[in-house]
């Protein structure tokens, strides 16, 4: 293992963090520090969190609990999201009659060009109920 030198504060904080972070997958990695610092070595630890052996051993070498607690996804975000409060404040006091006035008046807001068929799936992505009231059956 890399580093087997942690202090009792260290060791305090991985469990404190185990089962107090929010993220989940957080939460297993400050496991396997709090572990390493009990003294478990990579296979003992893989075992008891049932994980592989080299994913533990990855975690250890990112070092530091800033790199622990930062998570990379693959999650890409659209431009329009810098916008998504003016567009959806400027939508709702004046709803688009269509998707081309749609794309138009977003590119006219931010700048960004959109074609009618993005701004129909933004549209209905971004849609919230509206109460749709039913006619009652008349006998």
């Amino acid at each position: 293992m890399l580093r087997t030198n942690y202090t009792a504060e260290d060791k305090n904080t991985f469990e404190q963090l185990r089962y107090s972070y929010p993220d989940e997958r957080i939460m297993r990695r400050f496991e396997m520090l709090w572990l390493h610092a009990c003294g478990k070595n990579a296979p003992e630890i893989a075992s008891l969190v049932q994980r592989d052996p080299r994913t533990v051993l990855k975690n250890f070498q990112t070092g530091g609990i800033k790199l622990v607690t930062t998570i990379e996804s693959n999650h890409p975000t659209s431009e329009l999201e810098h916008h998504r409060t003016s567009l959806l404040e400027e939508f709702t006091k004046r709803p688009p009659a269509s998707a081309k006035e749609a794309a138009f008046r977003s590119e006219q807001l931010t700048g960004l060009r959109r074609s009618p068929e993005r701004m129909r799936v933004s549209a209905i992505a971004d849609a919230t109920a509206t109460a749709v009231g039913c006619l009652p059956y008349k006998f």
